[in-house]
């Protein structure tokens, strides 16, 4: 449904209605120059207009007929304005069905007037009309080219946010797994999607911020390819884009988490890798393009919670029931951070080395884990890093 607001109508005064009776004078909309001046523009739309050569040249010539049809019954009536900014728009509709940008659209409109202009100049200088009154014509006929390029240009943003919105359902739909094969088929030719292709569902935070856009501009202009587009929309504030490719950079302190090069079809697989990687890496301070292989043993964190549970109970309960636990924490913490290195834990957290080494003695006899035993090191990575909280900065 369009919701498109009516165009407000030319303004004619007195002077305006004398320069529009003297263009019904000069010229009609059956006026056989513009059959030929239809053609011409039409060879010159071909020429000069990107997309315009890949449409019928019939399409374009009628289109044309018609848009200058439109400027004569306006400019010689003054109660043809409304009408003719709805057949207007009614036209530019069509021409955005027919994948023509309706920027240049709005562009040929100035070039149609310009040249309605200057057969009305010519036949009004034929007729001795005063250069005053030629004059009034000539800014009747530009106050109509710019209010035509304005009602292209609303029927352009209606567009913008009508195709927003049916991306977004669509999207939405084809990360939920609940698009059907035929309407999957259908859509993926709107929006430009090769069905065959695999694509990569990339999640990255969305806050509509300079930095969220600029991140959105890196993934359109790395992630595609000449022949398909990225497409995107934002989903519970995270920005979700289809990547025909994987982007090779990303601006510096950005996070995209992506999933498999996945089948249209197989998008919610994707999608569902792409968001628990994310959550993953946020939770961990990542940054950069990772995904659920990039992470490591993060992504086993949130197995077998209730096994977590009765280690944290058994191991970290004793400990926290005692004075400095967070401090024994947060230096066990950044010891394991730092790859077991005991002078880069003293120099990140400006300790003596001895320091460190009480704490991590302590760690091991309240809770029994022996950071020097594998077993006991992977429990104690595990349960440190399950939960970001349980081991905060030590000083």
């Amino acid at each position: 449904m369009h919701t498109t607001p009516p165009m407000p109508a030319l303004e004619l005064g007195p002077r305006r209605r004398k320069a529009a009776a003297r263009v019904a004078a000069l010229i009609a909309e059956v006026d056989p120059e513009l059959n030929e001046m239809a053609a011409d523009l039409t060879r010159l739309y071909r020429d000069s207009i990107p997309v315009y050569d890949q449409v019928d040249a019939g399409s374009i010539e009628t289109n044309t007929r018609a848009v200058l049809r439109i400027v004569v019954g306006q400019l010689g009536e003054d109660d043809a304005a409304q009408a003719g900014f709805d057949e207007l728009t009614t036209l530019a509709r069509s021409w955005a069905d027919q994948q023509i940008p309706l920027d240049l659209v709005a562009h040929s409109l100035q070039i149609g007037a310009r040249r309605i202009f200057e057969l009305i100049r010519r036949r009004a200088a034929a007729h001795g009309v005063p250069a005053a009154e030629i004059d009034e014509m000539q800014d009747l006929t530009w106050e109509w080219a710019t209010a035509s390029a304005t009602a292209i240009h609303r029927v352009l943003r209606e567009r913008a946010v009508t195709g927003a919105a049916r991306r977004a359902d669509f999207l939405r739909s084809l990360v939920d797994g609940t698009v059907a094969p035929a309407i999957l088929r259908a859509e993926a030719r709107e929006h430009r999607l090769d069905p065959a292709h695999r694509y990569r569902i990339a999640c990255a935070a969305w806050n509509g911020t300079a930095a969220a856009t600029d991140l959105l501009a890196a993934l359109r202009a790395r992630g595609s390819t000449t022949r398909l587009p990225v497409v995107d929309t934002v989903v519970d504030q995270h920005l979700v884009a289809l990547l025909p490719r994987t982007p090779d950079t990303l601006p510096e302190g950005s996070l995209v988490a992506v999933g498999s090069a996945v089948p249209l079809g197989d998008a919610a697989t994707s999608y569902r890798e792409a968001r628990r990687a994310f959550d993953l890496a946020m939770r961990h301070g990542r940054s950069g393009l990772v995904d659920l292989g990039s992470l490591g043993p993060l992504p086993l964190l949130g197995e077998a919670e209730d096994i977590a549970r009765l280690l944290a109970d058994k191991h970290l309960a004793p400990l926290r029931r005692h004075g400095g636990a967070d401090e024994i924490l947060g230096t066990v913490g950044t010891y394991l951070d730092c790859d077991q290195r005991i002078d880069d834990t003293a120099a990140r957290l400006y300790l003596h080395r001895n320091t460190v080494r009480n704490r991590l003695t302590r760690f091991a006899e309240l809770t029994g884990l022996d950071l020097g035993r594998t077993d006991d090191l992977i429990v104690a990575w595990w349960l440190l890093h399950r939960d970001p909280g349980a081991h905060p900065p030590s000083r």
